[in-house]
């Protein structure tokens, strides 16, 4: 307990972790300047039409939608009458448009799954069944204003991933090299806590920290989306957020998070674990930084900026980077043929995750140990 502290001390010692972390959450948090603090009125308007839709709903959004058109219209053939220009809706007007905009894309949503159930009752392909049962338990009735959510969802995937993996590289990179390049690793290695002891002590250190980072940043996300956007539509389908439209879960916003955060966390160890090991055995302190870097960011280089084969894309989107942004995993229906039987993304990235942390756990105390038995 006295190395494991003693090793916490020195990654939250590091000045330039709490610098890093300041300057990435104001980069990362300018957008949000684009967005206004959600007033009453628009609370007001979405509380007459959160929950359940009914037909009657859709159909009274229907002709409510076609009434502002024609109000639309009117205004604009009054403006183009006196050669001026000026707003088209009213606040409240627009808040109104939203509403409907919203009811109208869902309808749409749940066509394109109905569809996709139709075309899989004659589909023959491995995983077919498996599809069929994920989108059979989507309910896409309930309708709540879901801003704050969505945004909250948002930036765990657009800002989140690289915030953590930022943070992770700079807190952790001179875990080992620090102590090679003072000498301290040969009072180390001939101490009578072992190199096995204190590998475990670095170990547990490099997971807090992860967790600690992932905790920081989302803290800081969820206080400020809630604060501007307010605390409502957590029980809102997954397909209301527009990137997720095709995703065949079952999932609220709320439930979609917390998974969301979870698997961002698996990965984030993953990652730690990996630096842990780069700097194991490395004596350079740079040369663990580019390295571990280079393996986070190399396979978005692929993807956005390489012609890779489907395939391939989708082998490079399971590193570290892209399973901490989770969105892929979701917003589709993938799966991997394992044997016959198909694995959904999701399951198969943890699953992959903790395998390769476990291996490079296990290198990394093995590395350490032969250090200590060759001295």
């Amino acid at each position: 307990m006295r190395l494991l502290k003693f090793e916490l001390y020195k990654i939250f010692s590091q000045k330039m972790i709490y610098i890093t972390f300041l300057v990435l959450i104001l980069l990362s948090s300018m957008y949000i300047t684009k967005f206004e603090k959600t007033n009453d009125q628009v609370i007001e308007f979405y509380e007459e039409w959160e929950g359940t839709l009914t037909s009657e709903k859709i159909h009274q959004a229907e002709v409510s939608n076609d009434q502002l058109m024609t109000k639309v219209e009117e205004r604009i053939e009054e403006l183009t009458a006196r050669g001026e220009e000026g707003n088209l809706y009213t606040e409240s007007d627009g808040i109104k448009s939203g509403i409907y905009e919203n009811i109208a894309f869902i309808q749409v949503v749940q066509k394109n799954l109905d569809q996709r159930l139709q075309e899989l009752e004659n589909a023959g392909h491995y995983n077919a069944e498996l599809e069929r049962q994920l989108i059979q338990g989507v309910d896409l009735s309930y309708f709540s204003f879901y801003s704050g959510p969505a945004e909250i969802i948002d930036f765990t995937s657009a800002f989140g991933f690289l915030i953590t993996g930022a943070m992770l590289l700079i807190g952790l990179s001179t875990i080992y090299t620090k102590e090679y390049s003072s000498g301290v690793d040969n009072y180390i290695l001939s101490s009578k806590k072992g190199r096995t002891v204190l590998t475990r002590a670095k170990l547990g250190a490099a997971l807090i920290y992860a967790l600690t980072v992932v905790a920081a940043w989302e803290a800081v996300n969820v206080i400020s989306k809630l604060y501007i956007l307010g605390n409502l539509g957590w029980n809102t389908p997954l397909q209301y957020v527009f990137k997720y439209y095709s995703s065949p879960y079952g999932l609220t916003t709320l439930e979609y998070h917390l998974i969301q955060l979870g698997i961002h966390l698996t990965a984030a160890f993953g990652f730690a674990i990996l630096i842990l090991f780069i700097s194991s055995v490395s004596r350079n302190s740079l040369l663990s930084f580019f390295t571990s870097g280079a393996i986070f960011s190399l396979p978005f280089l692929l993807v956005e900026m390489t012609a890779l084969q489907p395939w391939a894309v989708d082998a490079v989107k399971f590193s570290y980077l892209y399973i901490m942004r989770v969105e892929h995993l979701f917003a589709q229906f993938k799966t991997i043929n394992f044997f016959g039987y198909p694995v959904l993304y999701p399951v198969a990235a943890v699953l992959w995750m903790i395998v390769l942390s476990v291996v490079m756990a296990l290198v990394t105390f093995k590395v350490m140990k032969n250090k200590e038995v060759s001295i």
